[in-house]
């Protein structure tokens, strides 16, 4: 029996063969997955993570594909698409499947009066995602309201508390490099709150994502923003005078701020360009390969670096490259 054989006895849907994958990120970028599913229930998952490993397979788990840049080669191994998308309210908790869509769940709780979720308006991508980057924004991050976190860990499902979770800045243990949990569902705590006054903050970040992304293809904010100690803050104001005294507040220098200031807004390698809106986001304007993002991102490092000698890091993750 061919081994796509045995992969397609564990699952509903169809294993597909070589499987363009920029159809399934918000880059629009990426070559082909060897071997390709949509997985419709956690045990799916559980019986093909094993079986894969069993085999010396690579997988990956595609969530909502935005935060993450695909090589032109595309992936050599089975890629597993989260097809399963459950949400169940109780009070004020929130039960979300990892497939589930961010904005639903920021749309389910403004339907029931829950606070807590309402800065993740207009963010795309999946809780799953969201949780494993620990997605944020407006000084709020999605850690702020997990209560636990159920992850597949060596073929059995386990509950993690928040702090388990190990959550920092646009980090979790499960972008540590030798961490294998693959998130499964997550419970939200959120507060009662004004519906009116809910919806109203929603509409505003809305208006406000609309000017920065204003619907291109991309993944995205690129990089992270620099974090900084109140200590180290007047030795960098003395460096750069004109740094927002605003900065200090949320204790991150943007790193938007930090290339604009390298004057590299409309930077455009091939089909990629630093976005006109907000510097912070490559977009793809048209045909953009993944090699012209690296090459482009390459160069806003070194631009960055060379003028504040700051280091940049990357928020998008990189899949299929050697």
């Amino acid at each position: 029996m061919q081994f796509i054989d045995k992969l397609s006895q564990l699952v509903s849907n169809t294993i597909q063969k070589d499987v363009s994958l920029a159809s399934y990120t918000t880059f629009k970028i990426g070559g082909p997955a060897k071997y390709f599913c949509v997985v419709e229930s956690s045990e799916e998952l559980i019986k093909l993570v094993d079986l894969a490993e069993k085999n010396n397979l690579p997988y990956f788990i595609l969530a909502g594909g935005s935060n993450v840049l695909v090589s032109d080669n595309g992936f050599d191994g089975l890629v597993m698409k989260i097809g399963f998308s459950r949400l169940k309210i109780k009070d004020n908790l929130i039960e979300c499947d990892a497939g589930a869509a961010l904005s639903k769940a920021v749309g389910e709780a403004l339907s029931f009066g829950l606070a807590g979720l309402d800065w993740a308006t207009g963010i795309p991508g999946t809780v799953g995602g969201a949780i494993r980057g620990n997605a944020g924004a407006y000084g709020s991050q999605i850690s702020d309201n997990v209560k636990s976190v159920t992850v597949l860990r060596r073929g059995k499902a386990k509950n993690l508390t928040n702090k388990e979770c190990n959550f920092s800045y646009r980090h979790s243990i499960f972008k540590d490099v030798d961490n294998k949990d693959i998130i499964l569902s997550v419970v939200f705590e959120l507060q009662s709150g004004d519906r009116a006054k809910i919806k109203q903050k929603m509409k505003e970040i809305i208006m406000e994502r609309n000017k920065k992304f204003n619907n291109y293809s991309c993944a995205g904010c690129v990089f992270k923003n620099i974090e900084i100690s109140e200590n180290e803050w007047s030795e960098i104001k003395k460096k750069w005078p004109n740094l927002p005294d605003e900065f200090l507040r949320f204790r991150k220098i943007p790193a938007g701020w930090l290339i604009e200031e390298c004057d590299l807004k409309g930077k455009k390698i091939g089909g990629a360009q630093v976005s006109d809106q907000h510097a912070n986001v490559i977009i793809n304007a048209g045909q953009a390969t993944a090699e012209d993002v690296i090459i482009l991102t390459s160069i806003i490092k070194q631009k960055v670096r060379s003028k504040f000698n700051l280091q940049l890091m990357e928020e998008i993750e990189y899949l299929g490259f050697k």
